[in-house]
């Protein structure tokens, strides 16, 4: 497997991966391979911290299960009976929702990603912007994922346990377990013990230029850990709960956070390959689906991570790199229960599996998704068209009651965004419309859109997001001054 795994980091362009894989309560695989920085002599090991990034929702989930236990909250309670002031812009959801709906991303409510990407906007105002979410999905009627929902529900964890969720996780859960190695922040790690998240800039690997601050929606996302430690975690959910005769969660807490609450329809196909589920959906902090007849509980994380369960077969795995957005982690999570379930020299058989992997999370999906629809957008494109009002007329500073501010400025001629923490400039694309490359991710485009009234003045700004292949609402800001 070492030369596997090796052989596949090349061809991901993942700089280091770190995997462990427990069976029947023992820890039987934990090894490191490749560097914790490209350019670096620091190897990863076993003990090298990675961000875990979304695999952090499942502690979440278990810090509610533990006030599930302790009769302060049912997990169909509405949310307003623990956060009163709790409100989004649909009056019948603010009342109805439920710590289960935001548990398994069933509220229909828009991301507003955008909201912690920006960066200048602190916890509590970003919670308090809640209250414009809008619907991009009627209520309850499917998966809708949100992590500014799981902001939310660690300030439930905090009302009814009187401690910060920071501090709930790392006393009730951190400390029980022995997972002397994770934390809720990276300023903690040791730098030499701290993996470097890198991304994909114009085709080359390089450590990440500007880190998203993830402690303004750390309940989502913010701990980092170590394999070592991650199988420690693992191992008390095949053990429902239970850590060396202690049961911090009951039996049937694990089992109602590991059951399907929320389907996601799967469209079969005659030519669907083996990965491909015949039944999927959420539990409570974790997706469920089925993989060669087994359930399989799972959640990734999208700077590079990866954590599986088999509960039948006492098996878990979990993969940590540091290149965002890379599935060779989840591969690599189906290549050991391949070894475990039909033979390890069908598991590890390249054939035509890493063309299927590689099509859907290779080192350029992400490029390939943004030049995919830059291509559309230009096949459209007018060409010899100029902008209806000098420069100077676009800029000025304009507002989103969810995102807040947003400037346009005209230095010397060429106009620049400012959105938070990004800039980037802006070339005209046609009319009205001007396109910023790489604004808030190296892959994440946008195309700005001007809407000038009749009196030649500006009303307006909207923006297309290229390269995010989901949009789930329009954002538009108003000119403000």
């Amino acid at each position: 497997m070492d030369q596997y795994v090796q052989d596949a980091m090349k061809k991901w362009e993942v700089p280091g991966l770190a995997i462990a894989v427990v069976k029947d309560g023992e820890t039987v695989l934990a090894r490191g391979y490749g560097v914790c920085e490209i350019g670096s002599n620091r190897a990863v090991t076993k003990d090298t911290v990675f961000s875990i990034a979304s695999c952090t929702k499942p502690f979440t989930a278990a810090s509610v299960g533990m006030l599930v236990d302790e009769g302060k909250v049912i997990w169909d309670d509405p949310v307003k009976k623990h956060l009163p002031s709790f409100e989004v812009s649909d009056s019948y959801v603010s009342q109805h929702v439920t710590l289960r709906d935001l548990l398994c991303h069933r509220t229909g409510l828009v991301r507003g990603d955008l909201l912690f990407v920006k960066g200048d906007l602190e916890r509590e105002e970003i919670l308090r912007r809640v209250k414009f979410f809008g619907q991009a999905a009627p209520f309850r009627a499917k998966f809708s994922y949100n992590n500014v929902m799981y902001g939310v529900l660690g300030e439930v964890v905090e009302r009814e346990s009187g401690a910060t969720w920071e501090q709930f996780v790392t006393e009730r859960i951190f400390k029980p377990l022995d997972l002397d190695s994770t934390t809720v922040t990276r300023t903690t790690v040791p730098a030499e013990r701290l993996a470097i998240r890198h991304r994909r800039y114009d085709g080359r690997v390089l450590p990440f230029r500007k880190p998203i601050r993830d402690d303004l929606i750390a309940p989502a996302g913010a701990i980092h850990s170590t394999v070592v430690d991650m199988a420690q975690w693992l191992k008390f959910h095949l053990r429902e709960g239970d850590h060396k005769g202690q049961q911090l969660l009951k039996p049937r807490t694990v089992r109602e956070m590991h059951a399907l609450h929320q389907s996601i329809p799967i469209m079969g196909r005659a030519d669907g390959s083996v990965y491909d589920a015949k039944v999927a959906g959420t539990g409570l902090g974790w997706f469920i689906r089925d993989y060669r007849g087994r359930k399989v509980v799972q959640h990734g994380g999208g700077w590079g991570a990866d954590t599986a369960l088999l509960p039948e077969e006492g098996l878990a795995i979990v993969v940590l790199s540091n290149l965002d957005h890379n599935l060779l982690v989840s591969m690599l999570v189906y290549d050991v229960i391949d070894a475990y379930l039909v033979g390890p020299e069908r598991a590890w058989a390249k054939a035509d599996k890493w063309d299927h992997w590689l099509a859907i999370g290779g080192p350029d999906h992400m490029e390939r998704s943004r030049n995919d629809q830059w291509a559309q957008l230009d096949k459209a494109r007018v060409s010899g068209t100029k902008p209806s009002l000098p420069l100077q007329k676009y800029s000025g500073r304009y507002e989103s009651d969810l995102y807040g501010s947003l400037k346009v400025r005209d230095d010397a001629g060429r106009l620049s965004v400012q959105f938070g923490d990004h800039a980037v400039e802006l070339s005209h694309w046609q009319n009205d419309m001007f396109y910023g490359r790489a604004v808030v991710e190296p892959f994440l485009d946008w195309l700005v859109k001007f809407q000038v009234r009749n009196d030649n003045s500006v009303s307006r700004l909207e923006i297309v997001h290229v390269g995010w292949k989901d949009p789930d609402e329009r954002h538009v800001f108003s000119r403000a001054e």
